[in-house]
């Protein structure tokens, strides 16, 4: 198969991106740097990097709409690359990132490989879970989906598909966080050719909307720093509930040519009252 040779390398390109991401110290979240921080100041300190965290660590669908069959199933690599706020604002000598992160040194660029498992189900559903590196430090992400193509593979009309998923880090004892997210997507698969043996190679472009709502509570007890969450009954004394609930745009493609995907797609994620934070994904598949 021709594909093999480039996404070999890929692969093995995306597997030493995490070693050099690592080199620029931890990037785990402390709460203890809020410490240092005037107690009047600190919930919005500490809202700013979990909003930013949130619409980070959750990628959007990143695969064809067209739904999987009953009895087929696919392992994906995916890596992610969030784009955060980390400069300080003018005047202030320090910005939320860097008072919360381990090392004091927070990147611009965020990196995020994961491993992705999807089985398609009867009537177009499918399910899945994926486990991720947050690089640079000790924090995990654990996520699981499900997702419905009402109208899966009909060649006359595009796929249109509804997710629903949730993910949360873990690996941090200072911080409990997680985004739960609804999804709507459409997209069409172009046969570029087809073979009597095995699936031919498609080119499938797709783009859609997602929404995010997260939640987040300090693992240790910092005065004058509360829960936050977008949820009203669960958000803490004078949390906006609207200001942890984001909306998503997306764009991508994917190739698929046998067993053997390449998946790229774009997004950017629009909080209230705070910075766009754009993100960029690039995964291979292996359908069996």
């Amino acid at each position: 198969m021709s594909l093999r040779p480039s996404l070999l390398a890929f692969f093995l390109a995306a597997l030493a991106l995490p070693v050099v991401a690592q080199g620029a110290g931890s990037t785990d979240i402390v709460m203890a740097g809020l410490e240092k921080v005037e107690p009047a100041r600190r919930q919005a300190r500490f809202d700013f990097v979990v909003r930013e965290l949130a619409m980070a660590m959750l990628a959007p669908p990143n695969h064809a709409v067209a739904a999987m069959g009953l009895y087929e199933a696919e392992l994906a690599f995916d890596n992610r690359v969030a784009f955060i706020h980390t400069s300080a604002a003018s005047g202030e000598q320090s910005s939320p990132w860097e008072e919360l992160t381990e090392s004091g040194e927070p990147s611009q660029v965020v990196f995020m490989p994961s491993i992705t498992v999807r089985k398609g189900l009867p009537w177009s559903f499918e399910v899945g879970g994926d486990v991720g590196w947050y690089s640079g430090g000790r924090q995990f992400l654990v996520g699981g989906f499900g997702r419905w193509v009402p109208f899966g593979n009909w060649d006359k009309v595009p796929d249109i598909g509804v997710g629903v998923g949730y993910r949360g880090l873990v690996g941090n004892d200072q911080l409990e966080l997680g985004v739960f997210h609804v999804d709507l997507s459409i997209g069409y698969s172009f046969a570029i050719d087809s073979r009597s043996t095995r699936p031919g190679t498609h080119f499938s472009p797709y783009a859609g909307y997602q929404f995010l709502q997260s939640h987040a509570r300090p693992g240790v007890t910092v005065d004058q720093v509360h829960a936050v969450s977008g949820w009203a009954n669960s958000a803490g004394r004078g949390v906006d509930p609207r200001s942890f609930q984001f909306q998503r745009g997306f764009i991508g493609m994917e190739v698929r040519s046998g067993s053997f995907s390449f998946r790229i797609a774009g997004s950017a994620t629009f909080p209230r009252k705070a910075p766009v934070v754009a993100g960029l994904d690039v995964s291979i598949g292996l359908r069996f």
